[in-house]
Order: structure tokens, then C-alpha cells, then sequence
């Protein structure tokens, strides 16, 4: 992992994943413009997460984008979940796809990584995404999911664009919590759209 070219602190150990040759490394500053997301920017991060893993799981020619209840009509995104303070990231990523897809992770690769500079009036605070695909799994019949997951929508790769567009036009609240989860779902198209995977 020596080869990043974004700077991660020794807290993320990437020791034990396979890693794309053609992975995305990108560095993204954000100024958050509602006091109500920095708010929730604040409780989140180095409080009970200190990065995310980002899991785009792969179903024959479609990636499974998600919607939670409180988002606004129309809006999916590839699902990710929080890594915990004193978490591997591969630990995280099997924990948080099992607790929100049910699913239990067989073969993935790390293909993107995002370090965000997130911004509001004279606070800042640093983020990591790390991105995954996931191209084998099997379901787990007994697993018992976090509940936050309202909908799988399941998209071809060259739709993917469509939602992203999607999120990049939201507004207030959703228009910062939009500029944070876009990156990611992009990342992904563009990944599968340059690697041309079916």
C-alpha cells in the first residue's frame, strides 16, 4: 500500500486487501454550507466512526443501489457504513454489508479511495471512504439487518450515471449530505465504465 498517493493515518490497516491495479485515489474539499449537516458531520465523525467503507456488491450485470425512507423521491446510492474507532477496514466492510444487506462477503477488492476535507466556517474535518466491490457473496438466510435499508434496486452499470445525477441535485440539507455521497457512487461508475466489466 505504499504506492497511495492519498495519505492515510496509521489507523487504517489495508494490510489484508486486494487492492485494483486500477485503483481511484481522489482528494475532494467540501464546504458545508447547513448548520444542521455540520451538526450531523459533528456527531459522527471521531465519535463513533473514523472512515467509511463504501461496498458496491455486483449481481451478474447490475450493482444493488439502496434507498433509506428518509431520503427524498428518486434517490439511491451505493451503500456504505461506518468504521468503527479501533476497527480493521475489512472488518468493518464484512460487518456493515451483513448488517445492511444480509449477505456475507466472499471475494471484493478495494477499487477507490476518497479522502474528503470537510469544511464548515473555521472547523474542518478530514474523512476517508475507501471503496469496494464486492464479486462474489452468498445470502445469509439468518442474518439479521439494521433495518435502515428500505429498498435494493439492482442497475445496470451504465445507469449508475442517472443516479448519481440524481444526487447531484438535491438542495438544504440533502444538497450537502449530496455532495459527500456523490463522490462515491461515481467513483464507482466510473471505475466499472473504464474497466468495462459485464
Amino acid at each position: 500500500m505504499s504506492n497511495l498517493k492519498v495519505r492515510l493515518p496509521s489507523m487504517f490497516d489495508l494490510s489484508e486487501i486486494d487492492v485494483s491495479r486500477d485503483l481511484i485515489e481522489k482528494k475532494i474539499d467540501i464546504e458545508i454550507e447547513t448548520q444542521e449537516f455540520f451538526e450531523y458531520v459533528n456527531s459522527k465523525i471521531n465519535v463513533d466512526r473514523i472512515g467509511e467503507v463504501v461496498f458496491a456488491v455486483k449481481n451478474g450485470d447490475f450493482i444493488l443501489l439502496v434507498r433509506q425512507d428518509e431520503y427524498p423521491q428518486g434517490l439511491y446510492r451505493v451503500p456504505s457504513g461506518g468504521i468503527g474507532i479501533g476497527e480493521k477496514v475489512v472488518d468493518a466492510l464484512k460487518r456493515e454489508v451483513k448488517e445492511e444487506l444480509g449477505i456475507d462477503v466472499q471475494k471484493f477488492s478495494l477499487i477507490g479511495v476518497i479522502e474528503y476535507n470537510l469544511c464548515y466556517k473555521h472547523k474542518s474535518y478530514k474523512f476517508f471512504s475507501f471503496v469496494f466491490l464486492i464479486d462474489d457473496y452468498k445470502k445469509d438466510s439468518f442474518a439479521e439487518t439494521d433495518g435502515e435499508i428500505s429498498e435494493v434496486l439492482p442497475v445496470e452499470v451504465p445507469r449508475i450515471k442517472d443516479y448519481c445525477d440524481i444526487i447531484e441535485q438535491q438542495s438544504g440539507f440533502w444538497k450537502d449530505w449530496a455532495r459527500l455521497r456523490y463522490h462515491s457512487t461515481y467513483l464507482v461508475y466510473e471505475y466499472l465504465t473504464q474497466k468495462r466489466i459485464k
